[in-house]
């Protein structure tokens, strides 16, 4: 079963551990995008706008990457409205220190803002050893250390650092020179350099250890700023490498024209006095058609957007490698399953789609147990009772046979034989025939009536037909002759000729006819 986490965060923040990240998804948006960026320190600053058709398209994923592969060279600052929808200089340069004030992995304690500090310092002190403005005995070898090992040059923090030491003891003399140095190489007012200067100085010098150093420079560097100082920090830290300004997270201008252009207006100060800044403005289509379009005049408009890059949706095989880079082994699986249009292949939307179908199979697969635990009821067996079956006799028509001849002397009687399988009347005997079963296999039994004891006068006549079967097939009458079938009529022929040759054998013995 795969962790649900493994499909999270919906949501990247520029500056913090991205997701896993899919090569496939926007490869041809970040390509370009780093090769725009990858540019030599002293080439000029460009405006990028990075359109996406909607949130969700992975805009701040790919200024994340471009970050980490461009990490070495590139100083990437966000910028965001701290309100949602409204730019100062004061949030900038806040948000750009906490940046430059994070922690080196294995730096004991030392930030970027360590490293850019010393960085600078041997820059504007290069030519001034360079013009013998600051004595030294071996002025090539302080040149080669100023250049080639700045960080280790300016460790105010080692005893050997005889450059450092020597620069901090003499820093209230030497600071304006440096200053205004500085100011030249980059364009940025003389007291905007050397407010700078001093403060990176004072950072610099005070032990990493020292808790509220942090705290002490964004204070003193916040007070009365304005776009001024905030454009000066970038126009120096874009002496030493390149610099990257993202403007993301702008949600919040969406529908309001005045601070669109409030915004626009803030990065074309900045980089009017900072040219080899980068500047790239993440936007959703809408935000850039309902603020940006409606308030920004041509000129700020080419400004933001230079270069364009536009993301686009997702094919199958970019939807199928973003959930593999989630969920190794489970992305083909879940992305037949997807179900989604066209416009809905988008990185947020794809992840969300596939975290709802694992939270549905998870759900399934938990109830499953439960379901064969539980007892299942069976409802019990119906029981039919069968009713009773009652055979009958078949109906005999009724026929008077002949009178029977009495004994000699004795009257011939004139009562009639009961009819077969009738029951006798007025105490009359039985008649000596009954039904018996048939003898074919197969056949439904012919349920016979009782025997019942004949008149003493016919015993004779009954021991003497003992030896003959005494049970005759009577075939139910049916009311259709013509469908009789051939066994029951010969039935009844053999019976009517047992009848004669009784009466014959009868008729010779008492002699009368």
């Amino acid at each position: 079963m795969v962790d649900q986490i493994t499909l999270q965060p919906f949501f990247d923040s520029l500056g913090q551990p991205v997701s896993p990240h899919a090569p496939a998804v926007n490869a041809a948006a970040t390509a370009r995008m780093e090769r725009l960026l990858a540019s030599p320190v002293d080439a000029p600053g460009r405006g990028i706008l990075l359109l996406a058709p909607r949130a969700g398209f992975g805009k701040t994923h790919l200024l994340a990457q471009v970050q980490q592969r461009l990490g070495t060279t590139h100083e990437f600052l966000p910028l965001s409205p701290p309100d949602g929808s409204r730019i100062d200089a004061p949030a900038a340069i806040e948000t750009a220190l906490r940046r430059l004030t994070r922690q080196l992995p294995a730096g004991g304690g030392l930030t970027a803002l360590d490293l850019q500090a010393r960085r600078l310092f041997s820059l504007a002190l290069q030519p001034l050893v360079n013009s013998g403005e600051v004595p030294c005995q071996d002025r090539e070898a302080a040149l080669t250390a100023l250049r080639q090992r700045p960080v280790e040059t300016f460790d105010f923090h080692h005893s050997q650092a005889v450059t450092a030491h020597w620069t901090k003891e003499n820093f209230e003399v030497l600071g304006p020179r440096l200053a205004l140095e500085l100011s030249r190489r980059t364009g940025i007012s003389l007291n905007e350099a050397s407010f700078w200067l001093a403060s990176l100085f004072r950072f610099a010098i005070a032990v990493p250890e020292h808790p509220g150093r942090t705290g002490m420079i964004i204070q003193s560097a916040i007070s009365d700023a304005g776009v001024e100082r905030y454009a000066a920090l970038l126009a120096l830290l874009s002496l030493i490498g390149r610099v990257v300004v993202a403007a993301d997270d702008l949600e919040g201008l969406h529908s309001d024209p005045a601070a669109a252009l409030r915004f626009a207006s803030f990065l074309a100060s900045a980089r009017q006095d900072a040219p080899r800044v980068d500047v790239v403005v993440s936007l959703n289509n809408d935000i850039w058609e309902s603020a940006f379009l409606p308030a920004l005049s041509g000129g700020l408009q080419d400004r933001l957007s230079e270069l364009e890059i536009r993301l686009e949706p997702l094919d199958q095989a970019g939807a199928v490698a973003l959930l593999e880079s989630r969920m190794p082994g489970r992305a083909a699986a879940l992305g037949s399953k997807l179900g989604l249009s066209t416009g809905e292949f988008y990185a947020r939307k794809v992840l969300r789609k596939a975290a709802e179908l694992e939270e549905d199979s998870v759900s399934i697969s938990a109830a499953a147990p439960a379901l064969m635990e539980s007892p299942v009821e069976v409802p019990a067996p119906v029981q039919f009772t069968p009713e009773p079956v009652i055979v009958t006799a078949p109906p005999v028509p009724e026929t008077t046979p002949p009178p029977v001849p009495q004994a000699p002397g004795e009257p011939i009687m004139d009562a009639p034989v009961a009819a077969f399988g009738e029951a006798p009347q007025n105490g009359a005997p039985s008649s000596p025939f009954s039904f018996a079963p048939p003898e074919e296999e197969g056949e439904t039994p012919v349920v016979s009536a009782p025997p019942v004891e004949p008149p003493s006068f016919q015993e004779s006549v009954l021991q003497e037909s003992a030896a003959a079967p005494t049970a005759v097939e009577w075939p139910a009458p049916d009311p259709e002759p013509a469908k009789e079938s051939p066994e029951p009529v010969a039935a009844a022929h053999s019976g009517g000729d047992r009848i004669d040759d009784l009466l014959r054998q009868f008729r010779e013995r008492y002699g009368r006819e």
